[in-house]
């Protein structure tokens, strides 16, 4: 498997793993938003994914 397929893959994994967490309900969405700042643990594609579980809650807790 070549860099970019495998690049691609973990792009599409992470993007899964997001929307998984999002129709998991509450608790799972923190737990996400803990992982998305470990870039010590987590390679940076599920980093970027889950990060924007931090920026689609604070815009439902505006009401945007």
């Amino acid at each position: 498997m070549t860099k970019e397929k495998k690049v691609a893959r973990r792009k599409a994994l992470a993007k899964w793993l997001k929307e998984s967490i999002l129709r998991l309900g509450p608790t799972f969405i923190k737990i996400g938003q803990q992982f998305s700042t470990r870039v010590d643990i987590l390679a940076q594609e599920y980093v970027d994914q889950l990060s924007e579980l931090q920026v689609k809650t604070f815009l439902l807790i505006l009401g945007v």
